[in-house]
């Protein structure tokens, strides 16, 4: 069974987990040069420490990177619509 990977549909919506580290595809915005590139990361998230980071002029070898690196880990939903007191009717 192939593992999900990141897509040009869903890189907004979803990012690699395992543990404390998230990785997953970033849009970057130069207004100097009024382009936008695609940053490759990975994160400690309850330190927020930056531990992995590629910029790329393409999305589609931003996503080959991180798919390679990071494919074995869980793709999760970052909408926040998941299972847990996030979906709780009591918000």
């Amino acid at each position: 069974m192939q593992k999900e990977q990141l897509t040009i549909e869903n890189y907004t919506q979803k990012a690699f987990r395992f543990q404390d580290r998230q990785a997953g595809v970033s849009l970057i915005f130069d207004p100097d040069l009024e382009s936008f590139t695609y940053n490759a990361y990975c994160l400690e998230t309850h330190l927020m420490k930056e531990l992995f980071t590629v910029e790329q002029d393409y999305l589609d070898d931003a996503l080959d990177l991180v798919n390679a690196e990071f494919g074995s880990w869980e793709l999760v939903d970052l909408s926040g619509k998941s299972s847990g007191c996030g979906s709780c009717a009591a918000k």
